[in-house]
């Protein structure tokens, strides 16, 4: 079966490269397809569930810096619509993108909701985009959580790319459901790379807001990504306050282009497969 995803896998990697070889990887595009093979865990399955990573980070951090949890639901037959709160997120545990924004519940279209969430429980991840084993044993869930974002505009995404247990990429993502999404690549003194993925646009004319917490997200990242050989870990900060969103094991599944390809080879260097 691993012969007949890699050639898979392969041959969607030639859009981005004619030479694309994940038996002998090289850029961080082929890597992560090595991973997606040849490294997924049982712990991965764990911390890309988006519920159980809550204890993942009890385990890790020794507290939940989650947003927290207001009720899990195994189906949408159990959601009482009422007894949640006016704003709040609900989402399925098992993949991304799955998730709902509900900033005023007198305005939530139940029914829509509902048909959503049922065909997102009916959906395995895993193959959505090219071989993502990692989700395929999470046990599917709905759950709903406090709502943190801001009347007006969305959060901003603080993604660090650990190498090795390593931060040394942040992404700063703005405006992801405005439809002017851009994301912007730092290193770890939060100067500017110049670096653009052809899905998510970058603008480098708007100066980033170095965050607050900048510092404990780093340390923050450096804990929660031991375990593993590459994971992007994902932060919000409200209020002074920062959250974690998420545990991310294969980004875009690996298979976006950037605007030079020497930042594919540079992050590859920095990703060695042999630790860890």
């Amino acid at each position: 079966m691993i012969e007949t995803y890699k050639k898979q896998l392969t041959n969607i990697g030639k859009y981005i490269s004619p030479n694309f070889n994940i038996d002998n990887p090289k850029t961080i595009q082929e890597k992560i397809q090595w991973l997606k093979l040849y490294d997924c865990t049982p712990l991965k399955t764990k911390c890309a569930d988006k519920i159980k990573v809550h204890d993942y980070c009890k385990e890790k951090l020794g507290k939940d810096i989650c947003v927290p949890i207001i009720k899990i639901y195994n189906k949408t037959d159990e959601i009482n619509w009422e007894e949640l709160p006016d704003r709040f997120v609900i989402k399925c545990n098992h993949g991304s993108g799955m998730n709902i924004i509900v900033k005023d519940k007198k305005l939530l279209n139940k029914q829509d909701a509902v048909n959503k969430l049922n065909i997102w429980m009916r959906t395995d991840f895993a193959f959505q985009n090219g071989y993502e084993y990692h989700y395929h044993d999470i046990e599917r869930k709905i759950f709903a959580e406090n709502f943190i974002g801001k009347d007006k505009g969305d959060l901003v995404d603080y993604k660090f790319s650990c190498f090795n247990g390593v931060p040394k990429i942040l992404q700063v993502m703005c405006d992801r459901y405005s439809g002017r999404l851009r994301l912007n690549y730092y290193d770890m003194d939060f100067k500017p790379l110049y670096c653009s993925r052809n899905d998510h646009p970058a603008n480098y004319n708007i100066t980033d807001e170095k965050p607050n917490g900048f510092d404990l997200m780093v340390w923050y990242s450096k804990i929660l990504s031991k375990d593993f050989k590459y994971v992007r870990v994902d932060f919000y900060e409200v209020n002074g306050v920062v959250y974690l969103g998420e545990l991310t094991f294969t980004p875009g599944s690996g298979f976006f282009k950037y605007n030079d390809d020497k930042w594919s080879l540079l992050f590859g260097e920095w990703l060695d497969l042999n630790k860890n």
